[in-house]
């Protein structure tokens, strides 16, 4: 049986202090009830709220993309499955063009921008919403997993009221690697210092990597589900979350989409509207960095950002040293 744990730490999967999602659409339609309890929760979880199909062809375009690098197999494996290949060579392309055409995808696109997506943060946010123009598909492999943090101190130079949307792309069950969220962490005035800080001005590393210590320390259970395509889950910037780690024996990479939404009228964190190719650019000394996470971990807690955002030469490609 694949084991469940989190950055390689097991994860207690007792009712005391992990438990389910709760999904939202018995309120689905009513905006008063979806606010009150995303004020409560800090997030909305809902079953099937876009259709499966649309979001299993966003899966085959990006899988197919991943497999022109050598990332994936797709010669001994249907591209579908996301079996993780020995080798690649992700280090010999223009990584920039290469994330810039996952991040455009059509068919990726038809899933963040989505008419019922859009019309759920409406009523969550109550009013007209904006997504950001930068989007965050991401691929874990198998391994890998994700440090605990929330994103508020990533992407809150303008509105703190930002919102983020977590969408499997495919079937994630626990052993996979999908998100988890910290109960009540949304609400814990022992973050409110965390909250404040900018993480590439302040060079923040992760909250935490160990979830069982930080649960000692703020309390509240880890949450999460046996994820489907179509379910999505979104969440308040000032949720703390990371995911577990993707122990498949199968060697299958977790698919996944972030993507950030807020009132359309509220002021906007420049990073991420417009050409926002580089973000990070000009807040580090090394120059041009692209999204795209693992195959490091970085000793200083991810405090130089490398786990997620990987240097490139002046050519775009990879610079893993």
């Amino acid at each position: 049986m694949d084991k469940t744990s989190c950055n390689g730490y097991p994860v207690d999967l007792d009712a005391a202090y992990f438990g389910e999602l709760k999904a939202s659409n018995d309120i689905l339609e009513d905006g008063k009830a979806l606010q009150q309890r995303a004020e409560d929760d800090g997030y909305i979880f809902v079953r099937g709220l876009i259709d499966p199909d649309t979001v299993l062809k966003a899966r085959r375009e990006i899988l197919l993309k991943y497999a022109t690098v050598g990332e994936i197999d797709n010669i001994h494996n249907d591209p579908m499955d996301g079996v993780l290949r020995d080798s690649s060579y992700i280090t010999q392309i223009n990584l920039d063009a290469f994330v810039t055409s996952l991040r455009t995808g059509a068919h990726y696109e038809s899933v963040v921008l989505h008419p019922e997506l859009l019309g759920l943060f409406k009523r969550i946010l109550g009013g007209a919403v904006q997504p950001f123009d930068f989007r965050w598909p991401r691929m874990m492999r198998v391994g890998e997993g994700c440090g605990i943090h929330a994103d508020i101190p990533y992407i809150g130079r303008g509105t703190r009221k930002v919102w983020t949307s977590w969408i499997p792309l495919g079937d994630i069950p626990l052993h996979n690697g999908p998100l988890i969220i910290l109960e009540g962490s949304h609400k814990n005035p022992l973050l409110d210092g965390y909250f404040s800080k900018d993480a590439a001005k302040e060079k923040l590393g992760w909250l935490e990597r160990d979830p069982v210590a930080l649960q000692q320390k703020l309390g509240g259970r880890w949450l999460s589900t046996h994820f489907r395509p179509g379910d999505v889950l979104c969440f308040s910037g000032h949720v703390v979350h990371g995911a577990l780690d993707n122990n498949s024996s199968q060697k299958r990479c977790r698919l996944s989409s972030d993507t950030r939404y807020q009132l359309k009228d509220d002021v906007k964190d420049s990073r991420w509207f417009g050409n926002v190719a580089n973000p990070y650019g000009g807040d580090y000394e090394n120059g041009r960095r692209v999204f795209y996470p693992g195959l490091i971990a970085s000793p200083n807690g991810n405090a130089d950002l490398k786990e997620e955002w990987k240097p490139v030469d002046e050519d775009g490609r990879l610079v893993l040293n």
